[in-house]
């Protein structure tokens, strides 16, 4: 599964936290993030209960962040 997310703000700081927060708090899965300018990319491994778990909470991580 991949899940996009585009950093409205700009900010590399906004982005930068974004992603020690997905480290925190989705470590029941494997994943990949790719980012690209604006453009964040999370590809997620695993069952697909545990990937759409991890999908909410990456919508919850992108809402506080972008």
């Amino acid at each position: 599964m991949i899940v996009r997310f585009y950093n409205n703000s700009g900010e590399l700081q906004n982005t930068v936290k974004f992603l020690e927060n997905i480290q925190k708090k989705i470590n029941y899965i494997n994943l990949t993030v790719e980012v690209e300018g604006k453009l964040i990319k999370v590809f997620l491994y695993g069952t697909k209960d545990l990937q759409y778990l991890a999908r909410e909470r990456l919508y919850e991580l992108a809402r506080q962040f972008f």
